[in-house]
């Protein structure tokens, strides 16, 4: 992850300051630096890294910014480039909900056996 942060004194028209933070994203890096844009040549030298510093785009547009190889396949082994699916469970119900449901279910189940057997049944068709 890149971030700047630019500091501005109001009424002015260049900033008086741009911090760049970089931060390698794979869980337990240690790669992680900030410096001011003035001191962007010796952070380079400082931290060679930043050379190799990458961003991948996920095919539904997050950018994940790793600080090398090695860790960008350990980044890909994880499955975080991975479009997330969607939950296919629901999380959690209220139980008046969950009652109402299986109710609703259970009713449904008695109305279709009394047609399927030729007795009346109420029905409630719904668009």
């Amino acid at each position: 992850m890149i971030t700047q942060i630019i500091t501005q004194v109001a009424g002015q028209q260049q900033p008086t300051a741009v911090t760049t933070i970089v931060k390698c994203e794979l869980e337990g890096c240690p790669n992680d630096i900030s410096f001011d844009l003035s001191t962007k040549e010796k952070a380079l030298n400082d931290n060679p890294w930043l050379r190799g510093y990458r961003t991948v785009q996920t095919g539904d547009s997050r950018n994940i910014g790793y600080c090398s190889d090695l860790c960008e396949v350990k980044g890909v082994e994880t499955g975080k480039h991975n479009i997330p699916e969607p939950a296919k469970i629901v999380p959690a119900g209220n139980p008046a909900a969950i009652a109402a449901a299986a109710n609703a279910a259970a009713n449904a189940r008695a109305q279709e056996a009394a047609i399927r057997s030729g007795q009346p049944a109420k029905v409630q068709l719904t668009d």
